[in-house]
């Protein structure tokens, strides 16, 4: 009986050496999927799980869906009454009150402007709050789960969005970690902790639920430095794996910045990971794929690297001369073709199509 998109992908983790290699893109945004299957005259169903079902199906790739993490945890509700035109007010209960955060509508993730809900050292104490919620919401948390399973079935795996014990789960800007990491020490540290109990919860149910991957991701050197890195993130990344391990799941680690240093004096090697993505290649990041593949430990299985950049500037015979120099250069290693990190909107569908051909052939 032939192996499930997902069983090929799971063996091939496993046990490289007996299995076809994986191919297999990150595909966040419905339109590109739905400009791919316009462009191969495949049906459109306006479902984001069904159409890259479709489009993984007539080309022949392992799709990898990702699950929310942030939503799971830190239950934000919008308040129609209290929010404007130029404002989106959204709370959370605690047992001393409401937790308010007032986000400016247009306000784009990540920017130095954003507008996070942890912005002083009291809220560091509302994160914990919120964490030590988090049992009361198992039934929720495990049908979303479920459900996920349920959509994607055997046609592919599934990862479990990232916590970020670091970024307290995206409730923290960017541009002002490091601001809270020196000025409130000992609250940033009891947010971490908080935060990442409140995880191990919600990966024991996903594993029982049948998520595939359970996963942790954090800043390249271009944000961090290797000593903040192994202070700040890496217990918390070799915690959350080994957990993970004695609960029978496999682990995913995720970054997509300057990271070759990381795997030249060992530091990937000992985060605990299955799977390690993107290897980013510049522009993106720093990394030579051949050399990095080489220092990555053999039973650690890579995952990257192709240019989203050329993917979405490039022509189709410059995607399909970059992704055969990606077999070639993880030739012998256990490595996943695909993406560095989700495809950008606005690539065109024949440079997908040609990177995933070209990668399957």
């Amino acid at each position: 009986m032939p192996l499930s998109p997902r069983q090929r992908f799971l063996h091939y983790v496993r046990d490289p050496q007996h299995h076809r290699q994986v191919v297999s893109p990150f595909l966040p945004d419905h339109q590109e999927i739905c400009s791919a299957l316009q462009l191969l005259g495949e049906p459109i169903a306006g479902d984001p799980f069904a159409d890259e079902i479709t489009l993984a199906r007539r080309l022949d790739y392992e799709p990898m869906f990702m699950t929310d993490f942030e939503s799971l945890l830190f239950p934000w509700r919008s308040d129609p009454d209290r929010s404007d035109e130029k404002t989106e007010v959204r709370v959370i209960d605690l047992p001393d009150g409401e937790w308010v955060y007032r986000k400016p509508r247009g306000d784009s993730q990540w920017n130095e402007e954003t507008a996070c809900p942890v912005q002083s050292e009291a809220d560091h104490q509302r994160v914990v709050q919120v964490c030590e919620q988090i049992t009361d919401r198992e039934g929720e948390i495990r049908t979303y789960f479920r459900e996920f399973r349920r959509r994607v079935g055997e046609d592919g795996v599934i990862v479990l969005g990232h916590p970020h014990p670091s970024w307290l789960c995206s409730q923290i800007n960017p541009q002002e970690i490091f601001f809270h990491w020196n000025d409130y020490p000992a609250a940033f540290r009891q947010s971490m902790n908080a935060l990442f109990r409140a995880s191990l919860f919600i990966v024991h149910i996903a594993i029982e639920e049948g998520i595939d991957f359970m996963s942790d991701s954090s800043y390249g050197l271009e944000m961090t430095s290797p000593e903040l890195f192994r202070e700040m993130d890496l217990p918390y990344i070799q915690a959350l794996a080994f957990r993970t391990h004695e609960l029978g799941g496999l682990f995913w680690y995720h970054n997509c910045g300057d990271t070759r240093q990381w795997f030249l004096d060992g530091t990937m090697n000992s985060l605990g990971a299955d799977v390690i993505e993107t290897v980013a290649p510049p522009p993106e990041g720093d990394n030579d794929l051949r050399e990095s593949r080489q220092a990555l430990d053999r039973r650690i299985c890579s995952k990257g690297n192709l240019s989203l950049t050329l993917l979405r500037d490039g022509t189709p015979e410059q995607v399909e001369q970059a992704t055969r120099r990606i077999i070639e250069e993880t030739r012998g290693f256990p490595h996943i073709v695909s993406t560095a990190d989700g495809v950008l909107p606005g690539t065109p569908p024949e440079n997908f199509i040609a990177f995933v051909q070209a990668a399957r052939q």
